[in-house]
């Protein structure tokens, strides 16, 4: 099943190839270090003021503009509300796959599969935001409550902790009943339900994958960390469950998510070969500890412009990451 959902291709959440991009500092428009490229705030507000009066109709006509601007970073106070247009998780019920009310049919539920879980994990989330850090305060029940409903929502899944990372930070942008819908969507259009299966197959592949592509970008650093012992595994889960939440300052992670949101998870599998590409001179002259040290604390040691313009420099293409993920199921066959 995941393997056909995985090969089933997701147009509208990849970005072009980069030989179909004219100039990749044009796509970034990220502001470059030393450079002459800076956005102008009070510009970017006023075109997206006049974007989100009829968002997908501007995406669908000038696609080239909006990845633009996306990349440069969604305005703060409009993030929450273009975050569900690129997720389309409105048109979930629009599409009357699902009850208008499906939220509240959920919370009804009196018995939950992973309530405890759930509960014991609340306190961790976030635990020094202020919406999240009182256990009496409305963030920790709002956490819990959509949580809870997605593991009656979706019993196959249930819950896993990293997906309270997840809706901890949509809930900061939107209401209970629109994070549920975001969850759902994630889980189901952007494929992340893989992420949190048992056995966590989807996963593997991410892991499979950025093995490879540090093989092929960056073949020193690659056998250094083999040779000591240091594989995806160790270090790349948390980037890839939580869509890089963790251990990232807060205004790199909104960042990546709006990229995430528009053009899918090349973006994550990007800002991993970027930090390993920052780090590459300490990490060659670094040990098994040193290395898991280093690689802790490394999205929190470079600024978001440069870290995003590092990434979005990084030459990555669809038909690399699909000719791997081919790869991986032929070794794989069980996952299929």
């Amino acid at each position: 099943m995941l393997a056909a959902e995985s090969r089933a291709g997701l147009e509208f959440l990849t970005a072009p190839d980069e030989e179909d991009e004219e100039d990749s500092e044009r796509w970034s428009g990220v502001p470059v270090k030393g450079g002459t490229k800076f956005v102008d705030p009070i510009k970017q507000l006023d075109q997206w003021r006049v974007i989100c009066i009829d968002f997908h109709r501007f995406r669908a006509k000038c696609p080239e503009k909006c990845k633009v601007l996306i990349r440069q970073g969604i305005p703060e106070f409009l993030r929450g509300s273009v975050w569900q247009k690129l997720a389309l998780s409105r048109e979930l019920l629009q599409s009357k796959k699902y009850p208008p009310d499906i939220y509240e049919q959920m919370l009804r539920t009196t018995a939950a599969p992973c309530e405890d879980e759930i509960f014991r994990d609340i306190h961790r989330t976030f635990p020094k935001h202020v919406l999240y850090r009182d256990k009496k305060a409305l963030g920790q029940q709002q956490l819990l409550n959509v949580l809870r409903a997605y593991s009656v929502f979706n019993e196959e899944v249930g819950y896993c902790q990293g997906m309270g990372f997840i809706v901890g930070i949509l809930l900061m942008y939107m209401s209970e009943d629109d994070a549920f819908l975001m969850l759902i969507s994630l889980l189901e259009n952007y494929r992340m339900s893989g992420l949190f299966m048992p056995g966590l197959p989807l996963l593997n592949k991410y892991f499979f994958q950025l093995q490879r592509l540090l093989a092929m970008q960056m073949p020193l650093l690659c056998n250094h960390l083999t040779e000591q012992g240091v594989e995806p595994t160790i270090y790349a889960s948390k980037w890839f469950m939580t869509v890089c939440i963790c251990n990232f300052p807060f205004s790199t992670v909104v960042r990546i998510w709006d990229i995430f949101l528009a053009e899918g998870v090349k973006i994550i599998f990007r800002v991993a070969l970027a930090l390993l590409k920052l780090n590459q001179e300490a990490l060659l002259s670094e040990s098994f500890e040193q290395i898991l040290e280093t690689l802790k604390q490394a999205p929190s040691r470079v600024e978001s412009d440069t870290l995003i313009q590092v990434a979005l420099s990084i030459k990555l293409k669809n038909k690399t990451l699909k000719d791997i993920e081919s790869e991986w199921f032929a070794q794989s066959p069980g996952d299929m």
